[in-house]
């Protein structure tokens, strides 16, 4: 879906040029897996996605017009079929299960805890 919908954006609203490559769907997946985290509350997607800013941090510039040879326009079309497939699929799959600790517990179980310590 990302990589069609970048491919589509490109043929529709691009520039005269030539415009090649996978550079779409990978702005497109970097895009993804951040706001998926965000919107989830992911935090192993949202530590993958900030690993894979920092390695490759020009990803985010390059939806920008640096460079007349560089298309970023399908890196722009990328990143925004990114940001529109994590809308889309934010509730589409389960939410990992949250990690409950000790401190945690709720009151009642708080409470039921004290009452048989005093028996």
């Amino acid at each position: 879906m990302v990589y069609f919908g970048s491919g589509l954006g490109v043929w529709l609203f691009a520039r005269e040029s030539y415009h090649y490559g996978a550079s779409g769907l990978t702005h497109g997946l970097m895009f993804f897996l951040f706001l998926i985290g965000v919107l989830r509350r992911d935090k192993p997607a949202m530590a993958l996605s900030l690993i894979v800013f920092f390695l490759y941090g020009s990803m985010v510039w390059g939806i920008l017009p640096t460079e007349e040879e560089i298309s970023f326009e399908t890196h722009l079309f990328g990143a925004l079929m990114g940001i529109i497939c994590a809308i889309i699929f934010r509730n589409k799959d389960p939410k990992p299960p949250e990690k409950k600790y000790s401190w945690e517990q709720d009151e009642d179980a708080v409470e039921e805890n004290v009452s048989e310590l005093k028996m």
